[in-house]
């Protein structure tokens, strides 16, 4: 009785996968396609584009900032106040 019960649950979790599998495989294929069209519209295109062209235009900037950042915390760790002086 018991190995009937074991035979039984394994046989259903078997095909419950096998059902799943080909479900979830549809979907994700479903979900991939949209993905890729929603990806590929030229309006999501050009504010990658637009995006794009912002960080590159800011990066001189924010490169600066972060030198200027790393330079007063390098002379905070070291005592230095200026780039001449020596510890």
């Amino acid at each position: 009785m018991a190995s009937r019960l074991i035979f039984g649950l394994g046989v259903g979790l078997a095909a419950g996968y096998v059902l799943g599998t080909r479900a979830g495989r549809t979907k994700y294929a479903e979900l991939k396609s949209r993905a890729s069209d929603v990806w590929h519209d030229p309006h999501v295109q050009k504010a990658v584009s637009d995006a794009g062209d912002m960080v590159r235009e800011a990066a001189p900037v924010v490169q600066e900032k972060i030198a200027d950042v790393a330079k007063a915390a390098k002379d905070k760790v070291t005592g230095s106040s200026s780039p001449n002086s020596v510890s």
